[in-house]
């Protein structure tokens, strides 16, 4: 018998993770990817809104405002990338302005700090490669820009070191109650073979639902208010860092019906993000772009952006968004006639800064209604990975001194040392496929994409773990790589590094 079971590893279940972790509980996480952050929290835009677009008064406005103002704390205690570099909201015509004037009263409503219009003067000074049609913006100084699968990871493992359990490969099949508890059906896939499944049930007092795109069958399976999710798909364009002073703030253009359409921003890892789209789909796992979809986002860009270098995206992904079209609010906490059972539903943007404070509230509640003592020794920081590439030549000369594998460059597009990978495949929430190396650590996440990295990661992973590079996969099972055998790059030499360039 758990105390709590978690499903779901992306920033909702991982933030509830960490806080629950502060008490004294039984907790595990579960969910059906190989790694934490697989779905929706991975492939958004990375920015943690201010505040000012969701209505007063919905859950939405409270907790988009309350999980920003947690962000720059967190970020120092766990070592994740963020960034408070403000947005703006552009108007390109006189008939936007009036818009912009309700985004601020909105905002001041529902307790945004610092918001005020720009003149276009005052814009193109703050953004000079902005489309010269700007005619006015609102500032918002106190958005900002996290790294989203860093985030989480970070949630993650803090939760660890703090004694939550973390079951990957694990899908939840149906969830029922079972005396004053909750039974957890579930499949366990074997990392190995895709074709090994073991049923396993878990059995819980709390359960906290934070399945993202899968959160409405959950709870629909316990509660008779029912919900129905509609999967809208983002698409997006990542320039390559050559551009990533173009612009220094997240540039938004006045919102419509239907969303806050796409933008131009920086990346905390030195690009430049374009999108998204809004396309519904049916399915809840179609996360591919189709290039309408990028067509779309790169002609809408060039409003904000006239000359933006389509050309030079080195990559484009898409994400999909759990939204609750019927009633677009996030819908927290637990059905009238299921107690015990959370959820976290709805949880599309603004749920990647709202993530701490939705978590925080779900592990408070939990933890009073169990009336948990604090956890004896919880310590609520976490080391930051060493970032190789930022270091100055001193401290790098330090660390290959100490060992030789910090000094041998495996991604050369991001410097990305050996060091670096080995010692994320032994983290709390151990890295072992090439896919959990790159969120990790950005190698194969540069201009090459992997094409001259990717092998060595793989050798890399299979030395640490003691299997065969046949055995190394991409992601899911079933997407082992073939390479050859294991110790074929063991010869990889010591690169030698020269202003920070590989």
């Amino acid at each position: 018998m758990r105390d709590v079971c978690i499903i779901g590893a992306g920033i909702a279940g991982c933030a509830c993770a960490r806080y629950l972790a502060f008490y004294d509980m039984d907790v595990v996480v579960v969910d059906e990817a190989y790694d934490v952050s697989c779905g929706t929290t991975r492939a958004n835009s990375g920015i943690v809104h201010a505040g000012y677009d969701p209505a007063p008064g919905t859950a939405k406005a409270r907790y988009n405002v309350e999980g920003s103002c947690m962000y720059p704390e967190l970020a120092d205690e766990l070592g994740f990338e963020f960034e408070r570099c403000g947005s703006l909201v552009v108007a390109f015509s006189d008939e936007e302005i009036p818009t912009l004037e309700g985004l601020l009263e909105r905002g001041v409503v529902n307790g945004v700090e610092g918001l005020e219009i720009l003149d276009a003067d005052a814009l193109h000074v703050k953004e000079p490669n902005l489309a010269p049609e700007a005619v006015a913006a609102l500032w918002v100084p106190t958005g900002g820009i996290a790294d989203p699968y860093g985030a989480c990871l970070a949630f993650a493992e803090n939760a660890a070191d703090n004694g939550v359990a973390f079951s990957f490969l694990t899908h939840v099949e149906g969830v029922e109650r079972a005396g004053d508890a909750w039974r957890v059906h579930a499949v366990r896939t074997d990392a190995g073979d895709a074709s090994v499944a073991e049923a396993i049930d878990i059995e819980a007092r709390f359960v906290v639902n934070a399945a993202g795109l899968h959160a409405a069958e959950l709870n629909n399976m316990v509660s008779a208010h029912a919900f129905a999710i509609t999967p809208r798909v983002g698409e997006y364009l990542l320039l390559d860092s050559v551009w990533g002073d173009a612009f220094h703030s997240t540039v938004f253009q006045v919102p419509t019906a239907a969303g806050k359409g796409v933008l131009v921003s920086p990346t905390t890892g030195g690009n430049i993000i374009v999108g998204p789209n809004a396309v519904p789909r049916d399915d809840a796992d179609a996360a591919y772009t189709t290039p309408e979809g990028l067509d779309y986002v790169a002609a809408h860009a060039r409003k904000t952006w006239k000359d933006l270098p389509a050309r030079d995206a080195i990559t484009n992904f898409a994400g999909l968004r759990a939204s609750c079209v019927e009633d677009p609010d996030f819908h927290i906490g637990e059905p009238d006639d299921a107690p015990g059972f959370f959820n976290i539903l709805g949880f599309d943007s603004p749920g990647l800064t709202a993530a701490p404070a939705v978590g925080k509230d779900i592990a408070d509640a939990i933890a009073t209604r169990m009336a948990a003592p604090r956890r004896e020794g919880h310590d609520p920081h976490r080391a930051a990975p060493v970032d190789f590439s930022r270091l100055d030549d001193e401290s790098r000369a330090r660390l290959v001194a100490e060992d030789p594998a910090w000094g041998r460059i495996v991604c050369r597009c991001e410097c990305v040392s050996e060091a670096e990978i080995a010692a994320c495949v032994h983290s709390p929430v151990p890295a072992r496929t090439t896919d959990a190396v790159k969120w990790r650590t950005r190698a194969g996440m540069g201009r090459c994409q992997g094409g001259f990295c990717l092998p060595l990661v793989a050798d890399i992973i299979a030395r640490e773990t003691g299997c065969d590079i046949t055995e190394i996969r991409k992601g899911r099972p079933g997407s082992e790589h073939s390479f050859g055998h294991r110790g074929c790059f063991d010869d990889l030499p010591t690169v030698v590094l020269e202003g920070g360039r590989a």
